[in-house]
């Protein structure tokens, strides 16, 4: 069974990062927390890059500690906000924090 999530980035509101498992917060929040600080800075704030970013980060090595889906076919996917559910969402604010719901 999945657990579904979407990840938002401030600033981009046409899109956001779905995680298809294990998106239940003790396994994703450490990764976007550790993320969003890094990128915040090193980058600032730019919500485009920060976006892709986000999803390179899922098969990066330094990223590799959190378990994430390394699958070529299945489990992330980039969606309009209003298509997809997730039973949690985050937020990757601009001043580097993250928040869910």
């Amino acid at each position: 069974m999945s657990t579904p999530a979407k990840i938002y980035v401030e600033g981009i509101d046409y899109a956001v990062l779905y995680k298809h498992f294990d998106g239940y917060p003790a396994n994703t929040l450490p990764w976007l927390e550790k993320f969003n600080k890094n990128f915040k800075e090193n980058r600032g704030d730019d919500p485009e890059y920060k976006f892709a970013q986000l999803l390179r980060s899922t098969v990066r090595e330094e990223y590799s500690e959190y378990n994430l889906d390394d699958s070529p076919h299945t489990g992330w996917g980039i969606f309009p906000p209003d298509r997809i559910n997730g039973r949690y969402e985050y937020i990757l604010h601009k001043d580097g924090s993250v928040t869910y719901k």
